[in-house]
């Protein structure tokens, strides 16, 4: 049985510890200040198809990162301007319907 030693993150090149994403083993930096991932081949080209993620920052705010540990700026600006976990409404149905519940101390339009 042969062990396969971690490889370094190519970011920074700090030691990386084996995970699963999505069905797929991909190596996460370890360093606390670094979200890189790679498939550890060497070829940062096959990093591009890692898959992407979302994590939670100290203030609570989800970020979307594409699977090598970019911040995904389009997606979590998406993902912000939702009204949150469990909403149902679908923000493109309120054409010549009752206007959607807005939070308190706002008005609807």
């Amino acid at each position: 049985m042969t062990s396969v030693s971690p490889p370094p993150c190519p970011e920074c090149s700090t030691a990386t510890e084996r995970i699963e994403v999505e069905g797929e083993e991909v190596w996460s930096c370890t360093a606390r200040d670094c979200t890189r991932r790679t498939y550890g081949t060497g070829d940062e080209n096959d990093d591009d198809f890692l898959p992407g993620y979302t994590e939670a920052d100290s203030d609570g705010a989800v970020l979307v990162f594409r699977g090598n540990g970019e911040v995904d700026i389009e997606a979590t600006g998406e993902l912000a301007a939702q009204d949150g976990p469990g909403d149902e409404d679908d923000p493109d149905d309120d054409a010549g319907h009752a206007a959607p519940q807005t939070a308190p101390g706002r008005q609807s339009p």
